[in-house]
């Protein structure tokens, strides 16, 4: 994807460690860091199809994406908890 998002400072800031997928959107974020649906599902509506980067620039400006940015970062982590397999285990708690 050739997006290429400008990130203001605060933007940087706010990216962090996800500065290698500014210009991915952020539902292809979260599966690229082994995150399931249910982490896509969690992000607000309109958010799944902005860059990483946009919402980093969002988020700098105070806007509720700052929960969309660690909707990400989480992905990763709870992939490496779970072995990828967080959205079966959903699915059996509530069977």
């Amino acid at each position: 994807m050739v997006h290429n998002c400008k990130l203001t400072k605060g933007g940087k800031r706010k990216i962090g460690n996800l500065s290698d997928l500014k210009d991915v959107k952020a539902s292809d974020a979260i599966k690229q860091r082994g995150g399931g649906a249910s982490k896509i599902n969690q992000l607000q509506t309109g958010y799944e199809d902005m860059t990483v980067g946009e919402l980093a620039n969002m988020a700098a400006a105070g806007d509720a994406a700052e929960t969309a940015i660690k909707i990400i970062k989480q992905a990763s982590s709870k992939a490496q908890k779970y072995g990828g397999k967080i959205d079966e285990l959903l699915v059996l708690v509530v069977l």
